[in-house]
């Protein structure tokens, strides 16, 4: 009985480092519905970049700054969506 019950507590003891972080994700369609988000965002700045480079071959660089400023904007929206995807995980973390 005594053998049992130390090889239980040496394998409880050579298994606690492995188990030392433990994760529980929960699905969240928030996180979802912000990384959608993130990717438009992101296709609409690559878009407006286009744009300000198109006028500024033609030579209307007052428009191709507010491309540029929208695609600026587009981008940090995005980045914006995506930490909000990420706080919004629905992860549950114990034992950092």
């Amino acid at each position: 009985m005594r053998i049992a019950y130390v090889m239980t507590v040496t394998g409880l003891l050579a298994a606690s480092p492995a188990m030392s972080q433990v994760i529980i994700q929960t699905p969240n369609s928030d996180a979802a519905r912000h990384e959608q988000r993130a990717t438009q965002d992101r296709a609409e700045a690559h878009w407006n970049r286009q744009e300000a480079q198109r006028r500024a071959a033609v030579g209307d660089y007052r428009g191709a700054a507010e491309a540029d400023r929208d695609a600026r904007q587009n981008w940090h929206d995005a980045r914006r969506q995506e930490h909000r995807a990420q706080d919004e995980s629905g992860g549950i973390v114990i034992g950092r």
